[in-house]
């Protein structure tokens, strides 16, 4: 996956969480472990956190880390500072909590791509993370100052999707799905 970024959305505030829910030990690792682990895929990571923990742990797996400064401003603006350090042609926006989003979903992203349209997961019909955007989308990436997710950056614009197994499209949001 040479030429496409992994950009990894980290810098949340896990408040149904009470802590940070990456750094939870779920099932004998820690929650952004199963990320990283799908990010050694990727010649070209991009972290976007707020916390020094994470911070450390990417950068020495060699990951580029972008601190997020202002995280109360939303996920929209923790994919802009992440778009704008892309220097790839496309990028994979992806959630760090979604520990069971399998690598070939990913390879399955990269492999639809055209360079002209946005691939997005769905699941039962939903949209849902993660989301491949072209360069051409970049512009639109860097504008945002949200909480509404890149979603918003399609708007009537055409999409490929490709389609998450139920397992997949689980995140972990509270403790109870932690243990």
């Amino acid at each position: 996956m040479n030429n496409i970024s992994l950009i990894i959305l980290a810098s949340g505030f896990s408040r149904r969480f009470v802590s940070n829910k990456l750094l939870y030990e779920f099932h004998g690792k820690k929650l952004i472990e199963y990320t990283f682990d799908k990010a050694s895929a990727f010649l070209d990571v991009i972290v976007v956190t707020q916390y020094m923990e994470i911070k450390e742990m990417a950068e020495s797996l060699g990951y580029h880390v972008v601190m997020n400064d202002h995280p109360e401003y939303g996920q929209g603006h923790s994919i802009a500072l992440g778009v704008g350090a892309c220097q790839n042609n496309a990028c994979i926006l992806m959630v760090a909590d979604m520990p069971y989003l399998k690598l070939d979903t990913l390879r399955e992203m990269v492999s639809i791509q055209d360079g002209k349209h946005i691939v997005i997961c769905e699941y039962n019909g939903i949209l849902c993370n993660p989301m491949l955007l072209p360069k051409r989308y970049y512009d639109r990436a860097k504008q945002l100052c949200n909480d509404k997710g890149a979603k918003q950056i399609i708007g009537d614009d055409t999409y490929l999707t490709v389609s998450l197994l139920e397992e997949e499209f689980m995140d972990i949001d509270e403790k109870t799905e932690a243990i």
